[in-house]
């Protein structure tokens, strides 16, 4: 399907839940430990578990009970992640325009305890992208629990998957060329949302260091007075 829209054969609508969409639904394809270094390594803060143990469920914009929100029908997270141990909720902005709401957190971390709260898990909740600073923001609490804020936005996402993807193509291993196809489709799937990685200078593979002449060697010009 990203091929099919990366080489324009069909009409593509770029949009706040297709972005959501192509890069997770990618991603849970990954075995659990490179997916979660992937997620991990994104965010500004190192406020996740170091490892998950393996991802039992991953769910799209369910629809949880809105008890005690302003809400009538249904409260609906974008990204449910499901793990032994806990279990992380992430609300998706399109772009870097300050989107996220404090008020759509609430909603989102009130509900989830409407339906979870028996299964007395951690929750971590991240908010990817329409960030109002990269600054930590203290955990949220909710009622005798903490609720752990996380963040990151779709540039630091991208640029970790294309990280992993290309330490993974410099192994040897054979059985990792699967991977690094689940991850060059993300990549394209980024492409196709105007996300793209930038290759810095202090990131080229240089073999062999460059070199320059002392600035003073420029100025020394035949036949110049003393």
């Amino acid at each position: 399907m990203v091929s099919f829209f990366h080489h324009n054969h069909g009409k593509f609508k770029s949009c706040e839940d297709s972005l959501t969409a192509v890069i997770f639904d990618t991603l849970k394809y990954l075995p659990s430990d490179i997916f979660w270094n992937i997620l991990k390594d994104s965010l500004y803060h190192n406020k996740l578990p170091y490892s998950s143990g393996e991802l039992l469920s991953i769910t799209f914009w369910d629809k949880w009970n809105s008890e005690d929100t302003k809400n009538k029908i249904y409260i609906e997270p974008d990204v449910f992640l499901r793990f032994q141990e806990f279990d992380i909720i992430i609300e998706a902005k399109r772009r870097d325009e300050k989107q996220q709401l404090s008020s759509q957190m609430i909603k989102e971390i009130t509900s989830y305890f409407n339906e979870y709260d028996a299964d007395n898990k951690q929750l971590y909740f991240i908010q990817l992208g329409g960030l109002h600073s990269k600054k930590d923001d203290k955990n949220f609490p909710f009622k005798e629990k903490e609720v752990i804020i996380c963040k990151t936005d779709w540039s630091r996402m991208l640029h970790h998957i294309a990280l992993t993807n290309n330490k993974l193509k410099e192994t040897d291993i054979s059985t990792v060329n699967a991977y690094t196809r689940i991850l060059d489709d993300c990549i394209k799937g980024f492409a196709l949302h105007q996300f793209y990685e930038k290759l810095w200078l202090k990131d080229l593979p240089i073999k062999s260091p460059i070199k320059t002449n002392p600035l003073k060697n420029y100025f020394n010009y035949a036949g110049r007075s003393q």
